[in-house]
């Protein structure tokens, strides 16, 4: 079932020019990291990957569930055989499916090499799917972008902070709570192809992403069945 609703919604979104156009604009930043010298790629590679394959889910997501609210595509979830679950579940596979590609485009073009491709990819497999099911978790309770915009840029400019904290640029002992945030041990995986990344810090960042992934996936189903699926307000 869940691989017939990623087949649907990659369809769908093709036929819609989303992804398409998702993939035009990996490779957009990847031309613009050809444009810094070498010295400067293992700083704003990660800055791009976090940016898009890596927080694209929050907020394509939102979008989605927003157009399928109006359609009664999701309200249909609650007198159809159709499992939520999955439905939520596929949502987050084909965000990380698609991101892969655009992470591909931003790293390979960007720096022309593939060395160290497979901490990208491994990163943004994980990220992604956090983002997408937090996503899932906080659009399910609005109605429409303009109630989801402030949530979103929220997210945003919290998950960019750690990225300020890993360069040196927040200092102070309390700065070390950014750690919490998911986008803090993708940067490491961002990082890593660029040297000065230990496999100690891989695995811990691994296994917080994972463990950030069990209690993404737990709020996206609770509020999702509840704002979403029940339609309380």
């Amino acid at each position: 079932m869940i691989g017939e609703l990623v087949r649907l919604d990659l369809k769908v979104g093709t036929r819609g020019y989303v992804y398409p156009i998702y993939l035009l604009v990996a490779l957009a930043y990847g031309l613009m990291v050809m444009a810094f010298p070498e010295g400067y790629h293992s700083t704003v590679v990660p800055l791009f990957l976090i940016l898009e394959p890596g927080m694209v889910g929050f907020t394509f997501v939102g979008t989605a569930i927003f157009a399928e609210k109006k359609d009664g595509t999701i309200g249909a979830l609650a007198v159809t055989p159709l499992d939520w679950r999955a439905y939520i579940l596929a949502k987050a596979l084909l965000m990380a499916l698609v991101s892969l590609p655009a992470a591909v485009l931003i790293f390979c073009l960007g720096t022309r090499s593939l060395s160290g491709l497979p901490y990208v990819l491994a990163g943004t497999l994980l990220v992604s799917v956090v983002y997408t099911l937090l996503g899932i978790a906080i659009a399910s309770k609005y109605r429409d972008l303009d109630d989801y915009f402030v949530p979103l840029l929220g997210v945003m400019v919290l998950s960019l902070l750690p990225f300020a904290h890993y360069h040196g640029y927040l200092t102070d002992g309390i700065w070390k709570v950014l750690y919490v945030i998911p986008s803090y041990p993708a940067l490491y995986f961002f990082s890593a192809p660029f040297g000065g990344v230990s496999a100690e810090n891989l695995l811990w960042s691994a296994l917080g992403l994972m463990v950030w992934g069990i209690v993404a996936y737990y709020l996206a189903r609770v509020r999702f069945y509840r704002y979403a699926v029940e339609g309380v307000r």
